[in-house]
């Protein structure tokens, strides 16, 4: 290791170790092993549900057929379900090959392209547990002579039935309830020199954008905003030079959630570095705003929220062979440096949302498991701990959930399952003061349908729901029992637009606002 990066480290570690000492009150935090079990069947995908339990499903691909079953794992009772068969899909020819597989909007859908080069056939599945819809597209022009195809950048899910498929020569809406599309955009807009790409993206605001992403004879890039149902709202033109060369990342694997407002999408080839953040957000509903944040790191590993007003960043060190944690105050326009930075000797490191207040970091080393828990109320501090663990090869893939206080690790075969155990200690109240949390359920709500407040602490509270001009909406009570239900109209009656909301307590700060999304 270089020696400027090693005094840089210790300075850092020291930084780390100094602020920690300033509090003189801390959460306590404590992780233990509630169960390991093997788990009992094969198996090429898992999933969290929303009761918190983990569905898997295994897909056995043949000739002109795929076979799928699934079995769940019980978070209440520790224990796995026996393997359901779910069902079987024909109507092709030929070996699929599958493309992705993904989570949005409750259900679980996977996308298999035939053939595997040059494919000319779409399987779209989804999955609601043990019932699976499926449709086949063999009708629409997918190869593109210059540019292939790719489904993980070329489709995208923009909701509950609708898919957005940007086809060799147009920008295709498909609905998947009644197997028909129509095209959204052509000719001239759509079309791309040789050498550029396309992209498609669902946003977390309940629109979704085409990418005409292009890399010759510096022509601008071009972002055509949508809305969910497959209107052309308005185009961006990204103006500076450097769109021109870069290439925008794909969506899928790094689904873009809002955090604090704002949604946050890999760039590639951006200056000053080698790649770029690009923080978006909708100032107004009619207006996207973007802003450049040169990458610390060319590796990019992704973003987490951590509270109400900070990022973290993950980042792989070459030199220092670890994942380095950039914890940094958002929005990032107005923080693009870094407030405190740590690093952990780990390439596959793991960061989880326990809750508002504790973001798990976790990675599994050759002989035991290194959980962190890092908690607003006392960050920098960390709370770690170790568990040891059978020896495995590092560099198998792990998978990881949290879910209320339960941590889950799935590593080489085995589940494990960690409680987490979170209290504040009332020595200083005027240090700690007590912080209640409000959900909103389900998160985005659709309209024409009901969303449900729940407060932690059982009390009467009027709730204001304002939208994201800051203009209220309505105002409703939460009963004896800190529960409301909302039909998304406004105090007029009337049913609101798609966007993003927020409902703000009246006259109780111990309660925290929550933000919540409304899509068509």
């Amino acid at each position: 290791m270089k020696a400027k990066t090693m005094i840089t480290l210790v300075c850092a570690v020291v930084l780390w170790a100094s602020a920690t000492a300033l509090f003189a009150v801390q959460p306590h935090i404590d992780v233990s092993l509630a169960n390991s079990l093997p788990i009992p069947h094969a198996y090429d995908e898992v999933i969290k549900l929303e009761s918190g339990d983990l569905q898997f499903y295994k897909f056995t691909v043949s000739d002109g057929n795929i076979q799928i079953a699934g079995f769940q794992y019980l978070t209440q009772s520790y224990t796995f379900t026996e393997l359901v068969q779910i069902g079987t899909i024909t109507g092709f020819e030929g070996t699929a090959f599958k493309e992705i597989g993904t989570q949005r909007f409750g259900k679980f859908y996977v996308i298999y392209q035939y053939p595997e080069i040059d494919p000319q056939v779409l399987i779209i599945i989804r999955l609601d547990t043990y019932e699976f819809e499926y449709r086949i597209i063999d009708n629409m022009p997918l190869f593109d002579y210059y540019d292939g195809f790719h489904a993980s950048s070329r489709i995208e899910i923009v909701s509950e039935d609708h898919l957005i498929i940007a086809l060799a020569d147009r920008l295709e809406f498909y609905d998947f309830a009644s197997n028909t599309s129509r095209t959204i955009l052509d000719g001239e807009d759509f079309r791309c020199k040789i050498g550029q790409r396309k992209r498609v993206y669902a946003m977390p605001t309940g629109h979704f954008m085409y990418v005409k992403d292009t890399c010759e004879n510096f022509t601008l890039e071009t972002w055509f905003i949508f809305d969910s149902q497959g209107n052309l709202l308005f185009t961006k033109i990204m103006t500076d030079f450097w769109f021109s060369v870069s290439v925008t990342g794909s969506s899928f694997n790094a689904y873009p959630g809002l955090i604090n407002d704002r949604f946050y999408i890999p760039s590639y080839g951006l200056y000053p570095s080698d790649s770029a953040i690009l923080e978006c957000h909708f100032p107004t509903p009619d207006s996207l705003y973007v802003y450049m944040v040169p990458s610390l790191f060319d590796n990019f590993l992704g973003l987490t929220g951590f509270g109400d007003n900070r990022i973290i960043h993950k980042h792989f060190d070459d030199v220092l062979e670890a994942t380095v944690l950039f914890v940094t105050f958002s929005p990032l326009e107005f923080n693009p440096e870094p407030s405190h930075w740590t690093y952990i000797r780990s390439y596959d490191l793991h960061l989880d949302s326990l809750n508002e207040h504790i973001l798990m970091v976790s990675t599994r080393y050759e002989d035991h498991i290194f959980i962190s828990a890092l908690c607003t109320l006392d960050f920098p501090a960390p709370h770690t701990f170790t568990f040891p663990a059978p020896t495995t090869n590092i560099y198998l893939s792990v998978i990881t959930f949290s879910h209320n206080d339960q941590l889950f690790m799935i590593s080489d075969g085995t589940l494990y399952a960690f409680e987490v155990e979170y209290s504040v200690s009332n020595a200083d109240e005027t240090a700690v003061p007590p912080v209640h949390t409000l959900s909103a359920y389900p998160n985005p709500a659709k309209l024409k349908s009901v969303i449900t407040f729940q407060a932690a602490s059982k009390q009467r509270v009027e709730l204001d729901i304002y939208n994201l001009r800051g203009q209220k909406v309505d105002t409703i009570t939460l009963d004896a029992e800190g529960a409301a239900e909302w039909d998304l109209r406004n105090h007029k009656g009337e049913a609101v637009s798609a966007g993003v909301y927020f409902a703000k307590p009246r006259n109780n700060k111990d309660i925290k606002p929550v933000k919540f999304i409304v899509i068509h």
